[in-house]
């Protein structure tokens, strides 16, 4: 395993010498003729630097499961600050083009602010819009002060290269995304990965491999190794430390628009996980997009007891002014950990999969056993307001079913979890300020489980919510 491990880093290293050194030829022919100096003008000609200006305020509100008139009804507890903070980040952006054709280099930064935060609730530390700690894990050790810290991290620092007509490269601090196994944390900023990623289109075929050994959620300033523990449970100690995460995935686009794809990924002496995803759009409705979705795991300790797996059904049609969405998820996991992970470790935020289901309804609704439905409108206001940039949504999703890791179902019949969601957004059309988007999102999520069982019966579900969150995200072209 050892040569393995050899074989994996030195492909990282191959990925960033191919970056460098596929441009030496023409440097050492033409260091100081014109010819040189035109195709090296390319870097910074075809080169664009931009950014953002970002805001974010939460108000999230949790039931505290003490319940004061109703002993025994966990609904029947107070309400009580869970998330407040309001958090301004600003990040710049450096992509070059291609030097000679052939290398370039990508950069990004950003810095993160709390303008109001509440530090007597321990919850803010890890709000993912400020810093939890300089490296995950630590947030979590002895002598942490238990507050988010303000400060910045770079994001993106790579190399890139074409390699022929049909192949790219990069590697370094970079993003990688390989469907349905492996992909980065968001919150206004991607996670970063230490890695090489090689991606090629050949007509309908699109190929890529990923390999990492190091990341950072970017709640976090560096990156950190991979493990198999918690954040809280010794992760780095002897046998938990993984060594690398590897992915690969192919893409076959039909004739018809119909698109399948297939994904590997492992994280060493760890997790094996496979995707499926096969995706068609209809005529019927004037254009229904569908997809299925398989994600599956096996993991080599009790994470998971035999092939965990979700399943997804999705559908997206759009008419006139409304957009619509309907989306249904299956779950099988049965083991420890009681939910499916959509990522190839186990501590959130140690590293990410590449989940494609979102219903930004605060649940995961990935419970062992567990159905869930969704569906959502948005609205466009341009012919009733007579303005354009106004876009208004709700939807709804429900779960039932849920079973804990070991099978047995949930305690007090509460085996049923619901939401309801409210948005509205408006995005400037004009002027200085021309997409600046403005959101305002709100969810009341409901279960029947008090908060402290929510984790000790049922590690991903959360007590009750009410849920406010204020976005402003100001995207700026510099160059």
């Amino acid at each position: 395993m050892k040569d393995i491990r050899l074989v994996r880093r030195s492909l990282l290293g191959c990925a960033i010498a191919s970056v460098v050194g596929l441009s030496l030829p023409a440097h050492a022919n033409d260091e100081l003729g014109p010819q040189f100096a035109a195709k090296a003008s390319q870097f910074y000609e075809d080169g664009k630097l931009n950014g953002g200006l970002f805001y974010f305020q939460r108000n999230r509100q949790r039931i505290d499961g003490n319940p004061k008139e109703n002993p025994g009804d966990p609904q029947s507890g107070d309400y009580e600050s869970n998330l407040s903070h309001a958090t301004t980040q600003m990040a710049l952006s450096y992509n070059s083009g291609y030097a000679w054709n052939l290398v370039g280099i990508d950069l990004a930064g950003f810095g993160a602010y709390d303008l109001a935060i509440d530090d007597a609730n321990p919850v803010n530390q890890e709000n993912e819009f400020s810093f939890a700690a300089r490296k995950w894990g630590e947030n979590y050790q002895p002598g942490d002060d238990g507050e988010a810290d303000n400060g910045v991290s770079l994001s993106n620092a790579s190399l890139k290269a074409r390699l022929g007509e049909h192949m790219t490269a990069k590697g370094g601090y970079t993003q990688i995304y390989v469907p349905g196994v492996m992909g980065v944390n968001w919150s206004y900023q991607p996670g970063t990965y230490r890695g090489a990623q090689l991606e090629g289109t050949f007509g309908s075929l699109y190929l890529t491999y990923a390999w990492a050994d190091e990341y950072k959620a970017p709640w976090f300033q560096q990156t950190q190794q991979f493990s198999k523990a918690k954040a809280w449970a010794g992760p780095f100690a002897e046998g938990k430390v993984i060594d690398y995460l590897h992915a690969m995935a192919a893409r076959y686009t039909f004739a018809n628009g119909t698109a399948a794809t297939v994904a590997f990924g492992q994280a060493k002496d760890y997790m094996d996980s496979y995707h499926f995803k096969l995706a068609h759009t209809f005529t019927l409705l004037g254009g229904l997009n569908t997809s299925y979705q398989l994600y599956t795991s096996d993991s080599k300790d009790d994470t998971y007891q035999g092939t965990a797996w979700q399943q997804a059904l999705t559908a997206g049609w759009s008419h006139g002014p409304y957009a619509f969405r309907v989306e249904g998820l299956m779950t099988k996991a049965e083991g420890s950990e009681g939910n499916y992970l959509p990522r190839l470790t186990r501590g959130y935020g140690n590293s990410q999969g590449a989940n494609e289901i979102w219903w930004d309804s605060r649940s995961d609704w990935n419970a062992n056993n567990e159905t869930a439905l969704f569906a959502g409108v948005t609205r466009t206001l341009d012919d009733l307001l007579g303005a354009a940039g106004w876009t208004v949504g709700f939807s709804g999703a429900y779960g039932w079913g849920i079973e804990k890791g070991d099978g047995t179902k949930a305690s007090n019949g509460a085996d049923t979890e619901w939401a309801l969601n409210a948005d509205v957004i408006y995005t400037v059309q004009e002027g200085k300020t021309k997409g600046t988007i403005f959101k305002l999102h709100y969810t009341d999520y409901n279960n029947d489980i008090t908060q402290s069982g929510g984790w000790t019966e049922y590690p991903n579900i959360f007590a009750s919510e009410h849920d406010v969150k204020f976005h402003i995200i100001m995207p700026l072209s510099l160059m």
